[in-house]
């Protein structure tokens, strides 16, 4: 079993490394990566101070674009170098460029929350069909996103896989603070993690966990923001230059009213419903269309 998640003082999260590995382990994990996003740093400076972990391999989410509709998608790829890292920065603007250049690397690599952002601008089995030529791996349960989300997903690529028989349905909790951490994983055989990530890469493998949740989500939210106002202030953090610092600093305090005010909230509410009635819009024309399995 093991667990991607966000780690290190990061765009997505403000977790120790350290502590998060420590959870990940104490919650019966017995392979551990970070996925950070668009970032490697974190599991680099944790695999500097722990070179004799065997159970621990370096990873990334990557964001990346459909040129063409601007499309966002996010990408875990896993067990990849520094330089391998450095290439994909610079090619991960165009995901075609990015997925040819992870085949030619042969690194393992999954599509993450799979309707996520996206927004009808093109045809959904379209999407869809693109996707199914791009990916093998595809994350179906997600802890942060809505159950409906993850239901169609796991629905639709389950009876996928009953047609193409190749692919591979991992999950993760995607959690940014320490509470949610290994409470969505993916399982599969193997003795070590190289074996663990060639189960995964031949589809030997099956998602497990429970979704956080609205309000879960939610004080997840803010609880990132609690540890955010919590760095910015503190002037002795060596991750980021003076000027850093305080520019930080001055964006951290302007933010302080729409924070009180509850912006965060009536964002998140949009998102979650917005998930909510994409979900149910797809699930009937993917129903439709014959290509789902439920």
């Amino acid at each position: 079993m093991f667990k991607y998640f966000k780690a290190g003082n990061t765009r997505d999260s403000y977790n120790d490394p350290d502590e998060t590995y420590r959870l990940a382990k104490s919650r019966g994990m017995d392979f551990v990566t970070f996925t950070d996003h668009d970032t490697v740093a974190g599991c680099l400076r944790f695999q500097d101070r722990h070179p004799d972990y065997t159970d621990f391999f370096v990873s990334a989410e990557i964001e990346t674009f459909f040129p063409r509709t601007g499309h966002r998608i996010h990408v875990n790829v896993f067990d990849l170098s520094l330089p391998q890292w450095k290439v994909i920065d610079r090619k991960r603007r165009n995901i075609f460029d990015l997925v040819e250049y992870l085949r030619s690397e042969s690194l393992l690599y999954s599509a993450n929350h799979l309707f996520q952002s996206y927004r009808m601008r093109q045809a959904p089995e379209d999407f869809f069909t693109t996707m199914l030529e791009l990916f093998d791996v595809f994350e179906v349960k997600n802890g942060s996103m809505a159950y409906q989300h993850n239901a169609l997903v796991e629905d639709l690529l389950t009876a996928a896989k009953e047609k193409r028989g190749s692919l591979a349905l991992v999950g993760g909790s995607d959690a940014h603070t320490y509470p949610p951490v290994a409470s969505v994983f993916t399982m599969a055989p193997g003795a070590s993690w190289r074996e663990f990530l060639s189960s995964v890469r031949a589809g030997e493998c099956l998602s497990w966990g429970t979704e956080m949740g609205f309000t879960t989500v939610l004080t997840d939210v803010y609880k990132l923001l609690g540890k955010y106002y919590g760095t910015v202030v503190d002037f002795r953090n060596p991750e980021f230059t003076t000027a850093q610092k305080a520019r930080h600093f001055l964006i951290a305090l302007a933010s302080v009213p729409f924070n009180v005010a509850g912006a965060p909230i009536a964002v998140y509410s949009l998102n979650y419903a917005k998930q909510l009635a994409l979900s149910k819009r797809l699930k009937a024309h993917f129903g439709r269309k014959g290509l789902s399995g439920g």
